[in-house]
C-alpha cells in the first residue's frame, strides 16, 4: 500500500448503470463515513468538559474602590450679631470605584472646591442664630442639617466617573471669644478640682474607718409667732423679731445716772507766790 487513494476512474455517465464493484465501494465509503462521524461525536462529547477547563477565559475586571482623605482650610462663618465668627474645620473622605488610580487625585482636586462651597453655605445658614460662645450648639445644628437637608454622601460625576464625598466637621471658637472665656473656665476648673478633692478625702476617710465630720446644719431664720404673747405682759401684743424684751427688775445702781456736782473755784495762791521777783 502506497497510502494514496486509488483512482476511482471516470465518473459514471447519467443514465448508464454502474457496475457492482463501484457500487460496493460507494456503500462501504458511506458506512465508514457514518462510523467515523459517530466516533467523532462521541469523542467530542467526552472531551468537551476537559477542554472547557483548559480554555482561556478572560474574567471581567474587578472594581477597586479608591479612598482618599483631604483636609480643608478652616471655614469662617459669622455668629449671631455679625461681630464674632466660628471656625469650621472639615475633613472630606473621597471614594470612587470607576476612576483610575492615576487620575484619582486630579478628580478630587476638581470636585473639592464644589464640596467646600456647599459646606460653607450650609454652615453660614446654621450659624446666624447661634451665640458666639456656643460652638457645641452650632455643631449639633450643623450635624442635624447635614442629616436632614443635605445627607451625605455627596455624589459628583464627570462623564462615566462618579465620586462620593462624606464630610466630617468640627467647630472652634473665635480667638477673641476664647480670651474672654478663659478667666471663667479657670475659675470653674478650680472649683471642680476643689470639689473632687473634698470627695476623695471623704472617700479616703470612710475607707480607713474615720468618718468625715458632718457639716453643721445652718440655723434657719426664726420667724415671729403672731399667736405667742409676752409672758411678762399677756395683754401686750407679740414683739417684733428685733425688739428687746421689757425690763422686769429695777435698774441696778451702776446704771443709775447721777449728775456731777458743780466744780469749786480754785484756791487763792499763797502770799509768797504773789511777791514780784526782783
Amino acid at each position: 500500500m502506497t497510502g494514496e487513494p486509488e483512482d476511482p476512474g471516470p465518473r459514471p455517465t447519467p443514465g448508464v448503470p454502474v457496475d457492482g464493484r463501484r457500487r460496493r465501494w460507494a456503500v462501504r465509503a458511506r458506512t465508514l463515513g457514518d462510523a467515523a462521524r459517530s466516533r467523532t461525536r462521541r469523542f467530542w462529547a467526552g472531551a468537551q468538559p476537559t477542554l472547557r477547563q483548559l480554555w482561556w477565559t478572560e474574567e471581567p475586571p474587578t472594581r477597586v474602590t479608591t479612598v482618599d482623605r483631604r483636609f480643608l482650610e478652616p471655614l469662617v462663618v459669622p455668629a449671631q450679631g455679625q461681630v464674632y465668627v466660628f471656625g469650621v474645620r472639615a475633613t472630606f473622605t473621597w471614594s470612587s470605584d470607576t476612576a483610575r488610580p492615576e487620575l484619582f487625585g486630579w478628580y478630587v482636586d476638581y470636585f473639592q472646591p464644589q464640596a467646600a462651597q456647599r459646606l460653607h453655605r450650609l454652615a453660614a445658614r446654621c450659624a446666624v442664630e447661634v451665640p458666639p460662645h456656643r460652638p457645641r450648639e452650632l455643631l449639633a445644628t450643623l450635624t442635624a442639617a447635614l442629616a436632614a437637608d443635605d445627607p451625605p454622601p455627596w455624589t459628583y460625576a464627570r462623564g462615566e466617573v462618579t465620586f462620593a464625598c462624606e464630610p466630617d466637621v468640627t467647630v472652634h471658637l473665635d480667638e477673641r471669644v476664647r480670651r474672654l472665656l478663659q478667666p471663667y473656665w479657670e475659675q470653674r476648673i478650680a472649683l471642680e478640682c476643689e470639689r473632687d478633692l473634698a470627695r476623695r478625702r471623704a472617700a479616703y476617710a470612710q475607707e480607713h474607718g474615720h468618718d468625715a465630720p458632718p457639716e453643721p446644719p445652718r440655723p434657719e431664720p426664726t420667724r415671729p409667732d403672731p399667736t405667742r404673747r409676752d409672758p411678762a405682759d399677756p395683754s401686750r401684743p407679740p414683739r417684733a423679731p428685733g425688739e428687746r424684751p421689757p425690763r422686769t427688775t429695777p435698774d441696778p445702781p451702776v446704771e443709775t445716772f447721777t449728775p456731777l456736782e458743780p466744780l469749786l473755784p480754785p484756791p487763792d495762791p499763797p502770799p509768797s507766790a504773789r511777791r514780784p521777783r526782783s
